[in-house]
């Protein structure tokens, strides 16, 4: 019996001195927790980026200075804000049955869709009488054609965020015009016109940008206000970032590929509304404010906005 034993434990000296170190088993996942990828560092509309986007639902790696410090746990906190009303003027097609210029305005603006998270959005608009402005990336817009007519339908805008989500700084003229064209042209097939303005990735716009927009005809709409939803992703710091950013005339840049950001406007367009606030479309707030959108004209940083 003792040579058993001692046999045994030789056998098993010799297994784990060939073996090395024992394997670690893999940390299982339960099905229902969704794999955390890196923190995101790069705001894919913000002027300044140089990387490109793939369109998964995830930013490039580097970011630049934000406009506006949003603290993570900082409440909003209620201002009047002040504004002087103006006549208001005819816009055709208005189910909310107010005109810019009632009460004090912002344009709530999404960047990147139309995507999965869209239509709750539209859900909100909807119910609160509110409208906004989508800017759509061209190759992502056949395969979601129910959510842009529907975006229309409701009284909100659809508008060209580039065919591909590319740099605008980093194309030639004639792949620029490619971008604005065609985006516009497949929005046009779905919807039967398109607009004279589109938003630029990243808001990156020069000289060369600027030209081929004013040559074809098209505004260039940025924003005023930047919420970061792209960093946060978390509804509560996305709201209480919209509810400290808002104020007459503001251009809010928020991004509808995100669940996080749909959370954050069950919050927040009910409060703005409640505020007193009109949410109204980009095109609707510029005009009121501009007349007539110009041609290779930037409204929104770094341009006639602010």
């Amino acid at each position: 019996m003792k040579k058993l034993i001692l046999l045994i434990i030789l056998i098993s000296l010799a297994l784990m001195a060939g073996c090395g170190e024992f394997p670690r088993p893999a940390l299982a996942v339960p099905e229902d927790v969704p794999v955390q990828n890196s923190p995101p560092t790069e705001n894919p509309t913000s002027t300044g980026n140089t990387a490109e986007y793939d369109h998964t639902e995830r930013e490039p790696e580097t970011r630049p200075i934000p406009d506006t410090d949003v603290s993570e746990n900082s409440p909003y906190t209620y201002e009047e804000p002040p504004y002087d009303c103006e006549d208001p003027f005819y816009i055709p097609e208005n189910p909310s049955g107010e005109y810019p210029g009632e009460r004090p305005m912002i344009a709530l603006t999404f960047d990147d869709g139309p995507s999965i998270h869209t239509e709750r959005i539209l859900d909100l608009l909807e119910r609160y009488n509110a409208r906004a402005t989508f800017f759509v990336v061209g190759n992502r817009v056949e395969q979601r054609q129910d959510i842009v007519i529907r975006t229309v339908n409701l009284g909100s805008e659809i508008a060209g965020h580039s065919w591909a989500h590319c740099n605008f700084n980093r194309l030639s003229e004639e792949e620029i015009s490619e971008n604005i064209t065609e985006t516009s042209a497949v929005i046009e097939s779905v919807l039967g016109s398109s607009v004279n303005f589109f938003r630029p990735p990243f808001g990156a716009i020069n000289e060369r940008g600027a030209r081929v927009s004013y040559e074809l005809g098209y505004a260039i709409i940025n924003w005023t206000a930047d919420t970061q939803d792209w960093k946060y992703r978390d509804a509560n710091t996305v709201f209480n970032a919209v509810m400290n950013l808002a104020e007459d005339g503001a251009v809010i840049l928020l991004h509808d590929i995100h669940s996080t950001t749909a959370d954050a406007m069950e919050l927040a367009i009910p409060a703005l509304v409640a505020r007193g606030y009109q949410l109204v479309t980009v095109s609707e707030l510029l005009y009121h404010f501009y007349g007539e959108l110009e041609p290779g004209q930037v409204y929104g940083r770094p341009g006639k906005v602010d």
